[in-house]
């Protein structure tokens, strides 16, 4: 297509905008530096100089700002963030304008705080939405904003390109043209990026005040919240027995009550379809988990009749389904994040079957009705959940809940089965506490039936609250633990966890230590939901705040309780990783490797000494002190230290040697100056030498390697003996030397390698003496077998009637 020459006014302008747009900033060039003014005023940055196109670059450079106009264009027209938030506003707007009112009336009638639980979840899942909305529309305005920049300064350079060629007279009127039209092209493109970037200001302003709404709606509903924990002693509600309101009350009771479940379902439906992309998951670990439970089943009942600890393992195993249910509808806590309170509800509602089904296989049948009837409370609490936005309502669901639970709880502490023994015999022990137990939460019930009877409704459900819920979390953790449990168990039975040493030689010691792990993370949760149920988290939390961050400033140090909390927990979990790590070396590596005693020790010593050092640079770390200071700081007191504490210092670093050089090792016999023994034990400071005598000598670390040490079992464990015999001269020779060394084979102690020898020494005391050398395995033997070789030596020559010379 041949483009047409533009006209002489149109050129004019351009020639106008070129000369009045230089002042915008070029993309290819900086401002210079200013220089400063007299009297040290700091002069204003001058405008950027905008660079001319060279001619001969024009055609080039405009075909590429067409191409860089057209993907603009592409990218921004119908973006479809703006198209969302604009066809999902209305609706949100629609959700906001009715519940204004309905929360209104919630919060003027003294909610529960169930009930203002589930309004606050259902304004902060709104108010989610529309931040998620908002930081999108500031993210299309900011990308428009930039692009707005660069079609400014590609506008500035092609206005100065223009004014620079309309002087000239040599340019050719195509390449006018061409400049002309990607001017117009720059500022249409620009006015269609400054409408854009309007819209989505305006969209984004709306979502700012719906925004606002929230905010001030969750803010009076953290006011009722405040109120709901003041005085516990202060009527909030009519008396059970004022009828003066009922009438008001059941005149649309029906409708409240289909509109509270509605909220509910709303609610639930809304927070899922936001998080849709993680029921995948949770539907995968459903599958993983009773695929894994289901292979555990067959395979446990095949071992039941094989030891006597699988039928207990077994027997978690019974209801698969059931097990896996319950521990995949556990993982939603961790698999959605904060989930409302009308989705916990849903969940709740959904893991009691389950529960109930592993009861019957788990629980003893004398606590079956209890768990029925604890099953039934749960439903008629859900109940009143679900009636907690009408507190006339909820008020007299709650009395009748109280007193079937103070029935129920009567009818247990009379039952035989609950409070006998198996031989028929009164109880005792932990049945005498569960009775106990049942009496005190028996008093707390009644007193929340009073409470709430006389219009103490707060008071009523602490109360109620305090006994439920503990109730309802023990039964689901417990469940919890004895499907953890038997999981732990069959795992440790089955490959490839049997292999292992660790496993086989500690099987019962791991069990025995997971069970208890997974029993204090039970009652660890217990504790939590109960402080949860009562709404005393964030008291507790806020309290455990402020006393941590108590803070101990004099002069350069400055040291607060979470700091120190941090430097000892810090220090704790190095030892405790130190321990775990040298007991898995022990159980596990060290014997299928040709370590000795002594190197698997000294290398367990030493990674203890790593791990604990590196516990203590990061509690130091995590203590808020410089390691640069602390490094500064111990080269100052290297002197002092040298001096005070030079013969700890002295005896550490000769542990130290002892563990790298290996020249004695734990178990080695050795001998240093008048003490001889085992070591037992290579530490910090001294080692333990334990003599023959028994007694445990303590040596200092430095002696030992210092001092001439004779160790006689560094390289060979095996020990010579010596035994001297003296026979008249007129004995057969010949004789005595296969005597003594007959004897000397004999003896079990005795290696036969190298073989005993016997060997004539000479004249001594009137007689020829022998001596008889033969070898044993162990040092501290030596002695026995040099006795038993006397012992054995003088019968075999007086039955051969060869005398001996006694020693004069």
């Amino acid at each position: 297509m041949t483009r047409l020459p533009a006209p002489v006014w149109f050129r004019g302008l351009i020639a106008v905008l070129a000369l009045t747009g230089t002042s915008f900033v070029s993309a290819d060039t900086a401002p210079p530096p200013s220089s400063p003014r007299p009297g040290g005023e700091q002069a204003a940055p001058a405008p950027p100089t905008v660079v001319p196109i060279p001619v001969p670059e024009i055609a080039e450079r405009a075909a590429g700002v067409m191409a860089l106009l057209r993907q603009s264009e592409a990218r921004f027209a119908d973006d479809p963030r703006l198209q969302e938030v604009e066809n999902r506003l209305p609706e949100a707007s629609g959700w906001i304008r009715p519940r204004l009112i309905g929360t209104t009336q919630v919060l003027v009638s003294s909610p529960s705080p169930s009930a203002l639980a589930t309004l606050t979840d259902s304004w902060v899942l709104m108010r989610s939405t529309l931040v998620a909305w908002n930081q999108a529309l500031a993210r299309l305005a900011l990308e428009l904003e930039r692009e707005l920049s660069q079609l400014e300064a590609l506008r500035a350079t092609w206005s100065a390109s223009r004014a620079d060629v309309s002087v000239s007279p040599a340019v050719p009127e195509p390449v006018l043209d061409r400049i002309d039209a990607t001017l117009a092209a720059i500022v249409v493109a620009r006015d269609r990026i400054q409408y854009q970037r309007a819209h989505v200001l305006l969209v984004q302003d709306r979502v700012g005040k719906e925004i606002a709404q929230c905010d001030d709606v969750l803010g009076n509903i953290a006011r009722a919240r405040d109120e709901l924990t003041g005085p516990m002693f202060i009527r909030d509600s009519v008396p059970i027995w004022h009828s003066e309101t009922d009438a008001f009350v059941l005149s649309d009771l029906g409708q409240k009550l289909r509109r509270a479940l509605a909220g509910h379902l709303e609610l639930a439906k809304q927070y899922l379809a936001g998080h849709i992309a993680r029921v995948p998951l949770q539907v995968a670990l459903f599958g993983i988990t009773l695929a894994l439970l289901a292979r555990a089943r067959a395979r446990a009942r095949a071992r039941a009749a094989q030891e006597p600890g699988e039928p207990r393992v077994a027997e978690v195993f019974n209801a698969p389904i059931s097990a896996a249910l319950v521990l995949t509808l556990l993982a939603t806590v961790w698999i959605y994040p904060h989930p409302p309170h009308p989705v916990l509800t849903i969940l709740s509602v959904l893991s009691l079957a389950p529960v109930l089904l592993m009861a019957r296989h788990l629980a003893p049948p004398g606590l079956l009705p209890a768990v029925y009837a604890l099953a039934s409370f749960f439903l008629v609490d859900r109940i009143r959940d679900l009636c907690a936005e009408i507190a006339w309502l909820e008020q007299r669901v709650f009395l009748v809940e109280m007193i079937f639970g103070i029935a129920f709880l009567a009818l247990a502490l009379r039952s035989e089965r609950l409070m006998m023994a198996a031989s028929g015999q009164p109880a005792s022990g932990s049945r005498r506490v569960l009775a106990w137990i049942l009496w005190g939460d028996m008093v707390i019930l009644a007193g929340g039936v009073s409470a709430g009877a006389l219009g103490y409704m707060r008071l009523a459900r602490l109360l109620g609250t305090l006994v439920l819920t503990s109730s309802y979390a023990a039964l689901v953790l417990w469940a919890a633990v004895r499907i953890g449990d038997g999981l732990w168990a069959y795992m440790l039975r089955a490959r490839p966890a049997a292999k292992l040493l660790v496993v086989q030689r500690h099987r019962e010691l791991l069990q025995r230590r997971v069970g208890q792990a997974l029993r204090w993370l039970a009652v660890g949760t217990w504790v939590y939901f109960i402080l949860e149920g009562l709404g005393l988290t964030g008291a507790i939390e806020s309290a455990v705040e402020t006393a941590l961050d108590a803070r101990y400033a004099r002069g350069a140090i400055s040291l607060s309780l979470g700091d120190l909390v941090a430097f000892g927990l810090t220090v704790g979990a190095a030892f405790l990783l130190s321990s775990v790590v040298r007991f898995a070396l022990r159980a596990e590596i060290y014997p299928r490797t040709r370590l000795a005693q002594g190197q698997s020790y000294a290398l367990s010593t030493l990674l203890h000494y790593a791990m604990v050092l590196g516990g203590f640079l990061f509690a130091v770390s995590a203590l808020g002190v410089d390691l640069t200071r602390v490094t500064i700081l111990a080269g100052a007191l290297g002197v002092g230290i040298g001096i005070g504490l030079q013969n700890v210092v002295a005896n550490f670093v000769a542990g130290v040697l002892l563990l790298l050089e290996q020249r004695i090792h734990v178990g080695d016999s050795i001998e240093t100056g008048d003490l001889q023994g085992e070591v037992r034990e290579i530490g910090f400071r001294a080692s333990t030498v334990r003599t023959w005598s028994g007694a445990e000598v303590i040596v200092p670390n430095s002696r030992l390697t210092s001092e001439r040490v004779t160790n006689w079992t560094l390289s060979d464990p095996r020990y010579r003996v010596d035994l001297d015999v003296t026979v008249t001269h007129t004995a057969d020779t010949a004789q005595v030397v296969d005597l003594l060394r007959k004897t000397a084979e004999t003896d079990p102690r005795v290696l036969a390698e190298p073989r005993p020898i016997v060997i004539c020494t000479g004249f001594r005391d009137g007689g020829l003496n022998f001596e008889l050398r033969a070898w044993t395995m162990r040092f501290e033997e030596a002695d026995i077998v040099r006795s038993e070789l006397a012992v054995a030596v003088n019968t075999a020559l007086g039955a051969a009637r060869i005398d001996l010379v006694l020693p004069r």
